[in-house]
């Protein structure tokens, strides 16, 4: 008879069946879209919330048992006005012994200037994502880690499409600022659902709403198509596995981009 006690996953959380399913994730991800190399030096985009806490403990664990050596430097681009509680934050990176490298914009006078406060998401991306960029130069990086999961990946591709902006996602290893560097996704496998339920053992600290999502979730496009995907799986089972699939099954022979119209076999050379 054993005399090993149950593992709670609340006291080791990173041993919960659910965290597990995201690493493996995370490391399938990694080996098919060659995103953890030898010799990187990652600059991982901390918001706060769980997306990106998730992001970064999946990534310590990779780390560990990686037949390689990389390095991962945990950054936060703080905008101020947004959802950061730092004391709490900070203290939980310290426990983690994460050494957080924090920038600090006033996020509000730039929204204010720009005249942004209707659609303020676009350009608080486009802020955060050249912070991190220019931090990356600054220590060296030569790929960004971003917490975007596979709903992010659906509701992106839905969005261009609507939007008459072409075929295209959220890739999981893109080439960025001239080629300097890359941005890679190791969770773009796993669901928003999937992050949820691995992270609830973590007890994360809480994190405050943004003064703009209740006008964002009535009028956000982004809010919308994410409520469309969850009445699209009432009817097609697992549709964003379905879309990932066809993500990377790509027919270009059967779509209107004249270039690949006149192909004796339309099938030949699917990218």
């Amino acid at each position: 008879m054993s005399n090993k006690l149950p593992v709670s996953s609340t006291e080791f959380p990173d041993r919960s069946k659910a965290f597990r399913k995201l690493c493996k994730a995370a490391a399938a991800a990694s080996k098919q879209f060659r995103m953890l190399e030898e010799g990187d030096r990652l600059l991982v985009g901390i918001s706060g919330g769980e997306d990106s806490l998730m992001l970064m403990h999946v990534l310590v664990h990779l780390q560990k048992r990686a037949p390689f050596a990389f390095e991962i430097l945990p950054a936060v681009i703080d905008l101020e006005f947004t959802t950061l509680d730092r004391p709490a934050l900070q203290e939980y990176a310290q426990r983690q012994n994460w050494q957080l490298h924090w920038v600090r914009l006033s996020g509000a006078d730039i929204l204010a200037a720009k005249n942004a406060e209707q659609k303020p998401c676009p350009l608080c991306s486009r802020l955060r994502r050249g912070q991190l960029h220019k931090l990356a130069d600054e220590l060296s990086c030569n790929k960004i880690a971003l917490g975007h999961h596979l709903d992010d990946l659906c509701t992106s591709f839905l969005l261009a499409l609507f939007r008459g902006g072409g075929l295209k996602t959220m890739g999981p290893n893109v080439a960025a600022d001239a080629a300097s560097k890359r941005l890679i996704r190791p969770l773009c496998l796993v669901t928003k659902k999937d992050i949820h339920e691995a992270a609830e053992p973590f007890a994360f600290p809480p994190i405050r709403s943004c003064p703009f999502e209740d006008a964002l979730k009535r009028d956000g496009d982004r809010f919308y198509l994410e409520r469309m995907l969850d009445i699209l799986e009432q009817k097609f089972h697992n549709v964003r596995s379905a879309m990932l699939h066809s993500l990377g099954d790509i027919r270009i022979a059967h779509l209107l981009d004249q270039r690949f119209l006149f192909r004796d076999d339309p099938d030949e050379g699917k990218l």
